[in-house]
């Protein structure tokens, strides 16, 4: 049982290592708003990708046909999200040069925005139609040899290391946030919304 958890865990850091627009948001985030935003964001992602971990554990054939289906219509949904919230980021240029003037002081983020930034960071990572092919791949790679509880074992395990990713991200921009100035904080939020912008109109025209 201790090596399917290890094999899952290294299955969830792998998964949600590589740099990507979800990376940037909740790097963004936790600059931003701090710690708890950066959580609230890794936990959504997390979860949307044990949703479609779960599809492919239980061999939802015909929901991943329709989901691939309809490739197009979700990668659509992604790549404006994604676009609406670089044009989110932009905006608040202005507002990032008046706070620059100044130390930002801890806030505290309302549950309500929280609970927002959980289900954006979700909705982001399901519309992403190729986190379900990755599963379908790990499960399919498992074989005959690791039965079906064995499964679900490795299905926990890849939740957990990728959550534990997120956390180690959102940490990472807690303590920035604490010892950059807010003139540098602004400039990386702006950054950050035009290279995640970038992946939105990259997701669109490919």
């Amino acid at each position: 049982m201790l090596a399917l958890i290890l094999k899952g865990l290294l299955m969830g850091l792998a998964i949600a290592a590589p740099v990507g627009p979800m990376a940037l948001l909740c790097l963004k985030l936790s600059l931003e708003k701090g710690i708890k935003s950066g959580i609230a964001t890794g936990l959504g992602i997390a979860i949307a990708d044990m949703t479609y971990g779960i599809v492919a554990l239980l061999g939802f054939s015909a929901l991943m046909t329709v989901l691939l289906d309809y490739n197009e219509t979700i990668r659509l949904i992604g790549g404006v999200g994604l676009l609406a919230l670089a044009i989110h980021s932009l905006l608040k240029v202005e507002k990032g040069k008046e706070a620059a003037k100044s130390k930002p002081l801890p806030q505290n983020i309302a549950s309500k925005d929280l609970i927002l930034i959980f289900t954006t960071a979700y909705g982001l990572t399901m519309t992403n139609p190729m986190t379900i092919l990755v599963f379908l791949a790990i499960f399919a790679g498992l074989g005959d040899e690791v039965s079906h509880e064995g499964k679900w074992i490795v299905a926990v395990g890849i939740f957990f290391g990728s959550l534990g990713w997120w956390i180690v991200i959102a940490f990472i921009g807690s303590v920035l946030r604490t010892r950059l100035s807010p003139k540098i904080i602004s400039t990386i939020n702006i950054a950050s919304g035009i290279i995640i912008g970038g992946f939105g109109l990259y997701i669109l025209f490919t």
